[in-house]
């Protein structure tokens, strides 16, 4: 449930806090007050979408936190997502800045704005007027009924059959498309396999190619340099010899030179191994004029390959292997096919028993909630109303099932059964949304409802009913209703006004709790629209009545 709920910076709204309790409480207040404003700094606590336009003029951010008795089904969602929830307490943040971008946190932990809607509809259930409009789309009604036939686990299996089955549909049309066209392009495919394998292509092969004609055509230039080199090398270990043979006698006479002696010697060492070694390079720079016209047709071979093939031999190369599995695809087509085609078969065979599954559970789910529902709505004063939910076979099975789901009424005695909402007015819709409400209560897993002048469209006795009605379902729930009529608002436990103020040249909406005579003054205007003597005692008795 809603505990408390905290708003800064929003609209019209600077600053306001609201603690709220158990049981029934209602918000009212002029037209324009600012009530609409209250609700949705709510929904931006349940993932709806931020707006800069949400910020208060001149200010840089608008913040909204509220804080939430976590229910069982709510704990369970903080687990998936890693949020930690201490007393099953759950605070949720929400701070828009003014260039439109938001933060979003539980329990101090980042969310997205879907993970945050998701949490929402586990948290309050909004009914409102444009809610009314959800009446009249089939795939909320399903969702209705599946929800109440606590029907997740059957829908969950359908429904991963059934995304099975449309995979392995395009599986189907993505390999006959493969092979339509490899059967198409088989000779073409054939001419350029043939090529490509009898290339025998390598990774790295242009590159060492091109690195070993580099040489070849610098052989020339090469063996002057290195002869000249070698002739060097030969003079230098003539000179180094000599000097040895002083550096011998000399250290006989001084020992200290011994160590310059080791050291020349070394020097002499690495030079003949020097020598040696660009004498055998040497030997080798004479290339056969065979050899090197090899090497430039086959580097030739490669480039043409190249550019023929994606501009790289790693290109040349896949495309040589999707060839020859595209041909082997072609050649084994259809025994692929016909392996998809019985694989297909069972999986729509499996899926059509889930759809007949779910298909039986609706219907006995429907002819008990719709006695619920009907039962209800002569409470709200529809005695005579016919409610039925019509489930229908449909010819092939969709992403739901193998069934369409409607809700018909008929409103008044002799009249026939027609769509809700081809058939019900305003505040028959107002009333039937309620009387849903109440029927799906106990299977519903959110512990908070919310009522946004649902209410529109009836009045007297029609009125009594639906504040009797609310009150009822406050036994159970947390109900918050936002409302203009006297007899659901006497009904409530707790009663919030708000109201617009000027305050140093600004408009300003303040929301604040109205008791004893305040709430008499509040429950006179809604009756008569002023606070005269006549309509602060009819507002006086009428919550005497409803506080007995």
């Amino acid at each position: 449930m809603l505990e408390n709920l905290s708003v800064r910076n929003y609209v019209l709204i600077d600053s306001l806090d609201i603690s709220f309790s158990k049981g029934f409480t209602v918000l009212t207040g002029e037209t324009g007050s600012g009530k609409s404003i209250m609700l949705g700094a709510l929904s931006l606590l349940l993932g709806a979408k931020a707006d800069k336009e949400a910020v208060r003029n001149g200010e840089n951010s608008a913040e909204i936190s509220g804080i939430f008795t976590a229910s069982p089904a709510v704990c369970k969602w903080a687990e998936e997502h890693g949020i930690e929830t201490d007393d099953s307490t759950l605070v949720i943040r929400r701070l828009i800045k003014v260039n439109g971008r938001s933060v979003y946190t539980v329990n101090g932990s980042p969310v997205t704005r879907k993970e945050g809607e998701e949490l929402g509809h586990l948290l309050v259930d909004v009914s409102s007027q444009h809610a009314h409009q959800s009446l009249m789309k089939p795939e909320i009604l399903r969702s209705l009924l599946d929800e109440d036939a606590a029907l997740s686990s059957s829908l969950s299996s359908y429904m991963e059959k059934y995304k099975e089955v449309k995979a392995l549909e395009k599986e189907l049309r993505d390999c006959e498309e493969r092979i339509r066209r490899s059967t198409e392009e088989a000779d073409y495919m054939r001419f350029s396999l043939k090529e490509l394998e009898s290339a025998a292509l390598r990774e790295g092969e242009e590159e060492e190619l091109k690195a070993e004609l580099e040489v070849m055509n610098a052989s020339e230039f090469l063996k002057e340099s290195l002869s000249s080199a070698v002739s060097e090398l030969r003079t230098a270990s003539s000179s180094l010899s000599e000097t040895l043979d002083v550096l011998r006698k000399a250290s006989r006479k001084d020992p200290r030179l011994s160590e310059y002696l080791d050291r020349t010697e070394s020097i002499g060492i690495e030079t003949d191994d020097i020598l040696l070694s660009l004498r055998d390079h040497l030997s080798s720079i004479d290339f056969p004029e065979s050899e090197m016209e090899a090497k430039n047709e086959r580097l030739g071979q490669l480039q043409r390959i190249r550019r023929r093939f994606g501009g790289s031999i790693k290109e040349a190369i896949r495309r040589r292997d999707e060839f020859k599995r595209r041909l082997e695809e072609a050649e084994e087509g259809e025994g692929m096919l016909a392996c998809l085609l019985q694989k297909l078969e069972k999986e729509k065979a499996s899926l059509l028993d889930s759809a007949e599954v779910l298909l039986s559970e609706r219907k006995r789910a429907a002819l008990k909630l719709e006695k619920r529902i009907e039962e209800n709505l002569r409470k709200l004063g529809m005695g005579s109303a016919v409610f039925q939910i019509r489930v229908e076979r449909i010819p092939e099975p969709g992403p739901y099932g193998i069934d369409s789901v409607s809700f018909l009424i008929a409103p008044n005695k002799g009249e026939k059964l027609s769509p809700i909402q081809d058939t019900a007015s305003g505040g028959e819709l107002s009333r039937i949304m309620l009387a849903l409400k109440v029927s799906l209560a106990s299977s519903s897993p959110v512990s908070t409802m919310l009522f946004d002048e649902i209410d529109a469209g009836i009045g007297g006795a029609v009125a009594n009913a639906v504040g009797e009605e609310m009150k009822a379902l406050s036994c159970s729930e947390q109900v918050i209703a936002i409302t203009h009529l006297p007899q659901i608002a006497s009904r409530a436990s707790m009663h919030f006004l708000v109201e617009k103020e000027e305050k140093n040249g600004r408009t300003m909406t303040r929301i604040r709790e109205v008791v004893d005579e305040e709430r008499v003054k509040e429950i006179a205007r809604l009756l008569s629209g002023e606070t005269s003597d006549l309509s602060l005692e009819h507002a006086r008795a009428l919550l005497e009545i409803q506080n007995k």
